[in-house]
């Protein structure tokens, strides 16, 4: 669908859903395949032993009349359910054992499969624990294999690759590949029978031409386009709402302004679920577009340790100036939640709810951004909650326990929020980042910041993380970090954990913190370069240690705090709990008989009324309850005629 006319703000051009039909008015971008022919032996499928349940069809024609001449399946569906890829190996990965050429070949010498036999198969191949790239095979021989270009970094024996879309490999029910050589789909359907099947074809559902204005289209399912669900090229003053995008192997809806103008657009209520690479995207000069309460499910891949398809995937992408990303559910993600690309433009992210990060990738984050900005604009990031940022490192020599793929096994190097190198003018404030197998928050080299008022709770390294490196522009400095509640669930957390690879361990401001172990005075991890010991010197300090290095933090406080109060007594196994809201609504929540503090060492108890996107840690206690004794006073002095 081509959306080519416009209407005025009084008169907008509406494309719906007739009432109550919502969702039932479906786009689908895929193509039927109904000529199949089964193979008559293995010859007709590549030696595969299973040939008996395999069907093969000639695409061809449809495959050559695609506009993109690099076309090839990349999809495929039956009965509406999205099929597997063939694999090698079956599960996990393999090594490089040699590599001849870091830009394209490398040789694995425990394939002894026949040559040619990976030819036009796609190369799934890590070379950082961010990255991971999908590379056809031009070339198979004497267990070397040749991709038909070069990742984005240079080919390792430390990552591993696997491949996908292998005839040969075809080997269970649902399983399909596509031989780009020959042009031809290879089958083993559902039920062996192969009917309703279909590909990944048309490049979008829906899109404008340039110029396009005061469209609103909703109540719409849009499905398994090749590039976008809906495409807003150099369109202004559109509204995309309460519509359902599936299955998109590229980006679900994009906005994109490339030479000409992409403004005041808004992406409202939709749900956006298994994109194969990217679910909502603004281009770098699309300005002031609103991206609001959107349901984002699934991009890349839904399990931990699951394939990525096409690229890192990210749920949400957003480059161009003063976009707002208000109040959207972000769940599952193979690499980063919202990724805020480039220099600060005066981009509000807020009010988002982010769980289940880095199920395939490692290093991103639930919010991920950095760079240099050379302008006055800040980015603000404020009143998110992320739960949960995971980081995958499979397919990594150093942390490779073989299989299966466990979150106990693989799990690390996500945080919550990521500022990388050279990245400054970011406000960072009331935002909640819980369980990270990384960090809270996370700076890489990166000045010019201010941190305040988040509450970060039980991530697994630390709760702040801070990293100052030599290269230009990397060093700590004017980073403020202020009224943040760093709360560590177990003695080996860190609340405050600093790695400087100069002599120096000021990065700008530090005070009114809470640095609070329960099961550990030592919370505060310092690695630094020491030019008298000629080396790194690394330190675990208390909270007086740190006051004493760093001359910060003289107003901060840490868990003995609590002790002070006569009238309040810790449990003994100092346990806690952290309840939120990630909603717009203000919520009660009741606590039953339960006793708590909470860090300033109020009484809490009955119950407790959170605001939108508020958290609150409590920490279970035992204390007289107040309404008790005003009662008891009561009764004593009532006089009884």
């Amino acid at each position: 669908v081509i959306l080519t006319k416009s209407g005025t703000e009084a008169k907008p051009i509406r494309i719906w859903a007739y009432p109550g039909d919502e969702g039932k008015a479906i786009i689908n971008a895929a193509e039927p395949v109904t000529d199949w022919q089964k193979c008559a032996g293995p010859g007709d499928c590549a030696g595969n032993p299973y040939w008996e349940h395999i069907y093969v069809a000639d695409v061809a024609a449809r495959v050559q009349s695609h506009p993109d001449s690099n076309f090839a399946i990349k999809q495929v569906f039956q009965n509406g359910e999205l099929l597997n890829r063939s694999r090698y190996p079956n599960a996990g990965w393999s090594y490089p054992t040699a590599i001849a050429n870091p830009g394209k070949t490398f040789t694995d010498n425990s394939i002894s499969k026949p040559n040619g036999y990976f030819i036009g198969s796609v190369c799934h191949m890590k070379t950082a624990i961010w990255h991971i790239d999908q590379i056809p095979i031009a070339d198979f021989s004497r267990s070397t294999i040749t991709l038909s270009k070069s990742p984005r970094y240079d080919i390792s024996t430390r990552f591993g690759y696997y491949i996908t879309s292998v005839v040969g490999e075809i080997n269970e029910e649902g399983e399909w590949a596509y031989d780009p050589v020959e042009k031809k789909l290879f089958l083993w359907p559902k039920g062996d029978v192969a009917l309703d099947v279909e590909f990944t074809y048309r490049e979008y559902c829906m899109r404008t031409y340039d110029g396009t204005s005061w469209n609103i289209v909703s109540g719409l399912a849009i499905h398994n386009a090749y590039r976008y669900g809906i495409w807003l090229y150099q369109a202004n003053d559109m509204t995309i709402e309460d519509n359902t995008v599936e299955y998109i192997f590229n980006c679900g809806i994009f906005v994109q302004a490339t030479s000409g103008q992409c403004t005041n657009n808004r992406i409202i209520n939709n749900t956006v679920k298994y994109s194969a690479a990217t679910g909502i995207g603004v281009g770098i000069t699309a300005s002031n577009n609103r991206v609001e309460g959107n349901y984002v499910y699934a991009t890349g891949t839904e399990h931990f340790g699951g394939d990525l398809m096409n690229g890192q995937s990210f749920g949400l992408y957003i480059s161009g100036p003063f976009a707002q990303v208000y109040n959207n559910r972000i769940d599952r993600a193979g690499y980063t939640a919202v990724y805020v690309d480039g220099k600060t433009l005066g981009r509000d992210i807020s009010y988002n709810y982010i769980t289940n990060i880095g199920l395939a990738l490692s290093d991103g984050g639930g919010i991920y951004t950095g760079g240099f900005s050379d302008v006055p604009e800040t980015d603000y990031l404020h009143h998110n909650i992320i739960e949960d940022p995971i980081g995958c490192l499979s397919m990594y020599k150093g942390r490779d326990t073989g299989l299966p793929v466990t979150i106990e096994r693989y799990s690390g190097d996500t945080p919550g929020i990521y500022i990388d190198g050279k990245g400054n003018n970011r406000i960072i404030e009331h935002n909640t980042v819980i369980n990270s197998h990384m960090a809270g928050i996370f700076f890489h080299g990166a000045p010019g910041n201010l941190v305040q008022n988040n509450t970060l709770y039980g991530n697994k390294v630390t709760q702040v993380y801070l990293v100052g490196r030599t290269d230009e522009g990397m060093r700590l400095v004017d980073d403020v970090v202020l009224n943040n509640i760093m709360f560590a669930t177990d003695a080996e957390q860190r609340t405050l954990y600093l790695t400087v690879y100069y002599e120096d361990v000021h990065f700008g401001h530090s005070d009114n913190n809470y640095f609070y172990n329960p099961y550990n005075s030592r919370h505060v991890h310092v690695s630094r370069y020491d030019a008298g010991q000629g080396g790194t010197v690394r330190e675990d300090l208390t909270l007086d240690g740190w006051r004493a290095l760093s001359g910060y933090d003289e107003n901060s406080r840490e868990f003995s705090y609590l002790e002070q109060f006569d009238d309040i007594t810790m449990v003994p196994e100092k346990t806690s709990r952290i309840i939120y809201n990630p909603s717009l609504d203000v919520i009660t929540v009741d606590l039953e008989p339960d006793k708590y503090c909470d860090v300033q060492g109020n009484k809490i108890y009955g119950s407790i009324t959170l605001q939108p996107f508020e958290s609150k840690i409590l920490i279970s206690s035992d204390f007289e309850n107040p309404d008790l004794l005003i009662e008891a006073e009561l009764n004593k002095n009532l006089k009884v005629r």
